[in-house]
Order: C-alpha cells, then sequence, then structure tokens
C-alpha cells in the first residue's frame, strides 16, 4: 500500500488531493528545509506518514492549516504572490505546520 491510500485509509474524510498535498507539504521541508537526502528523506516519508496516520484530533487543523495557509499564494483578487513577498516564509509556515501536527494528540 502506498504513502497516500495509508493515509487516506486512517482519515477517509481527506480528499486523495488533500492528502497528496500534505505529503509534498513535508517533503517539500524535509527536502529544502532539513536538506535529507534519498535514504533519510524516505525514513523521513515513513515516519510522516505514521505520524500522520496514528494523530487524530490534530490532523483537521494541521490540514486546515496546510491547505489554506502554507499553500496560500494568491492575494484577495487571485493574483499569485511572489514568495519573497509574502508576510511568513515559506520555513516560518513549515514549521508552524509541523507544531500543529505534533502539538495535538
Amino acid at each position: 500500500m502506498n504513502r497516500t491510500q495509508e493515509i487516506k485509509d486512517a482519515h477517509p474524510w481527506l480528499s486523495y488531493d488533500e492528502v497528496v498535498k500534505v505529503l509534498i507539504y513535508h517533503h517539500q521541508g524535509s527536502s529544502w528545509i532539513q536538506n535529507l537526502k534519498r535514504d533519510k528523506l524516505e525514513r523521513s516519508k515513513e515516519a510522516f506518514t505514521k505520524l500522520l496516520k496514528s494523530k487524530s484530533q490534530a490532523v483537521e487543523p494541521f490540514v486546515n492549516y496546510v491547505l489554506n495557509d502554507y499553500y496560500n499564494g494568491v492575494d484577495k483578487y487571485g493574483n499569485q504572490i511572489e514568495e519573497s513577498s509574502r508576510e511568513e516564509s515559506f520555513e516560518h509556515r513549515w514549521n508552524k505546520a509541523r507544531a500543529i501536527l505534533l502539538k495535538s494528540k
């Protein structure tokens, strides 16, 4: 079974699109912030999948933050906002999402 399906099975209220976006969130931070390479990156993805599957109450606020704040790169008119123009840095948004997930049960 792949990671997407494992997470979807653990949290059936999530759409596949939402699960994929959550996995991309983790991959981006693991690659760009934590600078993980190949083997360590795969182990990190496995650990993240297990963590996400084990959480119950934290998943909904985490997913909401990832979808609405982490990825939200458009202004009120729907125009794409450059990363350098955003109020919070990519790293800050990534760490904030992670804190939401790790803080709750």
